[in-house]
Parts: structure tokens; sequence; C-alpha cells
């Protein structure tokens, strides 16, 4: 068994992007730290688990027929915070991004597996101790009640101004590798809601 640590996350439409990739840009970021470009993309994280690389394909057959059949969703940015080691802009819960959320970290519950920070997409800084406990205990201490919609932004010394209260609508979900800091890396497929 070869596990991958995967992430199933909303990705931004082309404004949005813009938008984190001009605040991620303002960041001064520490060794290891990150910029969006094509490997690391700006998300909302549903899940992030270690799932066994031979089962990807089914993983998504699993995911598929939820996400096939999911209507965009509105998604707002109320502001912005500066976390442990990340500033994020804070993502509005939602009921219907909350199911979506409980409705994914279920699906993924069952193809869940151990994992070490070789599971981790690191074609650049590997993945820290923090990243691998983060991704091995998000079902149980991120999810459910405790899930904490978000964007990161970056990694580094503060201040990041978040622009006041904006809004978009979310219209793609990826099954993609995660890296260092749990960045959103490479999809493996992707699903249009």
């Amino acid at each position: 068994m070869t596990p991958l640590a995967v992430d199933v996350a909303i990705l931004l439409p082309a404004t949005a992007r813009s938008v984190l990739e001009q605040l991620n840009a303002g960041c001064v970021p520490t060794p290891g730290g990150f910029r969006f470009d094509t490997t690391h993309h700006p998300h909302i994280t549903l899940g992030q688990h270690f799932v066994d690389a031979d089962a990807v394909d089914a993983v998504r057959a699993d995911l598929t027929p939820l996400l096939s059949r999911h209507v965009p969703l509105e998604i707002a940015v109320t502001g912005g915070r500066r976390g442990r080691t990340a500033h994020v802009a804070v993502v509005a819960p939602t009921p219907d991004l909350q199911r979506l959320h409980e409705q994914v970290v279920g699906v993924l519950a069952d193809h869940e597996v151990p994992g070490t920070a070789e599971a981790f997409q690191s074609d650049d800084s590997p993945a820290r101790d923090a990243d691998v406990r983060w991704v091995s205990r998000f079902r149980l201490d991120s999810s459910f009640g405790h899930f904490d919609p978000h964007i990161t932004i970056g990694i580094g010394p503060g201040p990041v101004t978040v622009p006041p209260p904006w809004r978009f609508t979310a219209t793609e979900v990826g099954l993609c590798r995660l890296g260092r800091f749990c960045t959103c890396r490479d999809p493996l497929t992707r699903w249009t809601l």
C-alpha cells in the first residue's frame, strides 16, 4: 500500500483566484512557504485524508455521484485572520457548504489509511510533521462541528489585508494532492458543480 495525502477542495474561479494570488504575493514567505502558481491552488478544503494510491479510482467513483449532481455554491469571504502559521481568508459557513463537507468526509472515511510525509507531493520542500498530524486527524479534529471553512492565503509574518467582504460562485471541486503546509497541489480529478 502506498498512501497519498489528498484534499477534496473547492477550486476558486478565475476572479476569486486572482484576488487570492495578489494577497499571497503580499506575504513575506518563511523558508518553505509557498506562492500560488500552476501547482499551488487557492481553495476551500472539504476534506483532507490519506488514501491508498491504488484506491484513487474507487475514491473518484464514490465521490462522483455526490459532486456531479451538486449545484454551484455561493461563497462569502467575510474577512481575514492569522493562525499559528498561516494567513487565511474567512469563509462564511452556510448549511449547503457544511452539508457538502460532511458528505465528502463521510465518503472518504471508508478510504482512510495511515500516512507519512512521503504521502505528500514534495517537488519542493517536504511535508512537515505538523502536516502529517493535521491530515491524520482531520476527520476527528477539523470536521463536522469543528469545520472551519477558509482559504489559506500564505505563510509568513503579517499583516495581510483581506478586501472588504466579497462573494463568488464556486463551480468546481477537485481531488488534489496535498503538499507542504497542506497546500492544494496537482488535481487528480475535477468535477463541475
